[in-house]
């Protein structure tokens, strides 16, 4: 009988898990929904808001947001004596 030899043939490897910058931005989007429809508890707050703003952060830090700084509060009419 003659030996038949077997060659495996190599498995394509499947492509890492990854995320990109648009996706961390539609996470951020969804935190905000979700806080502004009241989806989350009290006792959830800190830790919700703690991991936007690490994203926000790394997003910044990537180019890829700008913050905008909040409009600040007009002066109040000072009121002048008579």
């Amino acid at each position: 009988m003659s030996e038949e030899q077997v060659t495996e043939q190599p498995q394509p490897q499947a492509e890492a898990p990854n995320l990109s910058l648009q996706d961390l931005i539609q996470v951020v989007k969804l935190i905000q929904a979700v806080a502004q429809r009241g989806a989350i508890r009290a006792e959830e707050m800190a830790a919700v808001g703690g991991i936007h703003d690490r994203f926000i952060a790394f997003l910044e830090a990537n180019g890829a947001v700008q913050r905008t700084p909040a409009p600040e509060a007009e002066p109040a009419p000072v009121a002048q004596g008579e």
